[in-house]
């Protein structure tokens, strides 16, 4: 799965949209009766049109206090996913949030208060630069029940909720020390911002372990599609990811073994080739130095491009003896093309 499909799928289970809940609206959860939270996204998607309205609409029903009845309150929250700024977000939350609206009265939604839903817009951003677009609200988080529609109602022409979930992010919207462990959210966050590539699955076995149990597998696997794709990311196909049976299957603590072997080797490649390929550079840059002070520096330049890319060892040396063997630099580079040539061949 890509990056930014893998970080959207998590967000498909109900459970972790009830946990992003909890966290943007921590005075208000008990409030909302989770057990009807479902998601609402293919009633605001024209087939028609190919046209959709946020990335994603959550549906919840809230605890009034009184005697429940079929026209209960509800909340439509509706999720949108960022991993760039984006300088717009205000005025497509607002469109997103109108259009929402529009459809529910175009199909007959009774308008009676407190029936008409109120619109949540949350932008979950997974970039690693600071959010800097405007719009975000500062005012939703820390007002009690007895304030939601006011700050609802305030939110509706342009603001959205931010939760930043990059890996080097310190302003007001990244993850709190207070975040509770047992929250799927943070878990996810705390996944994208582990340092080196070899801690993903470490901190992917911590994170299943608060997890446990069949009720929490659809979960696991998400988490794991999320490791694996952060890990692509940084490593592209150098080292294989564990599967998620593997995983499961040895309690994760044999892979772990064999991803560390498995890193350390590759690391160690790496090292080597950067040392040899820093020898080879120091090597083709003392030639084309001998070749300026022969044939000139147009002779030299010319030379040191085609240098560029051949490992340290006997072609460089070649060169070097064909340097002294030469007349002048028409005669030297028409023998280095033709190595390079034979080389690459």
């Amino acid at each position: 799965m890509k990056h930014d499909a893998a970080h959207k799928y998590i967000y498909t289970l109900p459970e972790v949209t009830a946990d992003l809940l909890r966290l943007v609206l921590p005075d208000w959860a008990g409030r909302l009766d989770f057990g009807t939270l479902e998601d609402a996204s293919s009633e605001f998607f024209d087939a028609d049109h190919g046209k959709r309205v946020g990335d994603m609409v959550w549906r919840v029903s809230l605890h009034t206090g009184r005697k429940e009845s079929s026209e209960r309150p509800s909340l439509l929250v509706l999720i949108e996913f960022q991993s760039k700024v984006n300088w717009r977000m205000a005025r497509r939350m607002r469109e997103y949030a109108d259009l929402l609206l529009g459809r529910l009265v175009r199909r007959g939604l009774p308008r009676k208060a407190g029936v008409l839903p109120w619109v949540l817009p949350i932008v979950v951003y997974n970039g690693n630069k600071p959010w800097t677009a405007l719009g975000r609200s500062s005012d939703l988080a820390p007002l009690p029940w007895a304030g939601m529609e006011q700050a609802l109602a305030l939110m509706q022409p342009q603001k959205y909720v931010l939760l930043s979930a990059g890996a080097s992010l310190t302003d007001e919207g990244c993850l709190a020390e207070d975040w509770p462990l047992s929250n799927r959210v943070a878990a996810t966050v705390r996944l994208q911002r582990c340092g080196p590539p070899k801690e993903l699955v470490p901190q992917l076995l911590a994170e299943a372990e608060r997890f446990p149990g069949p009720a929490n597998e659809s979960f696991r696997q998400a988490l794991h599609a999320w490791a694996k794709a952060l890990w692509a990311d940084r490593m592209g196909d150098a080292i294989g990811f564990p599967s998620f049976n593997e995983l499961e299957g040895t309690g994760g603590t044999e892979m772990t073994t064999v991803l560390e072997a498995s890193w350390d080797r590759w690391e160690a490649g790496v090292r080597k080739e950067g040392i040899a390929q820093g020898r080879a550079e120091q090597g083709a840059q003392l030639l084309a130095r001998q070749a300026a002070l022969k044939f000139g520096a147009g002779t030299a330049k010319r030379l040191e491009a085609l240098l560029k890319g051949l490992p340290a060892g006997e072609e460089l040396d070649r060169v070097g003896d064909w340097i002294i063997e030469c007349a002048a630099g028409d005669e030297l580079l028409p023998r280095v093309a033709a190595m390079r040539e034979a080389s690459a061949g």
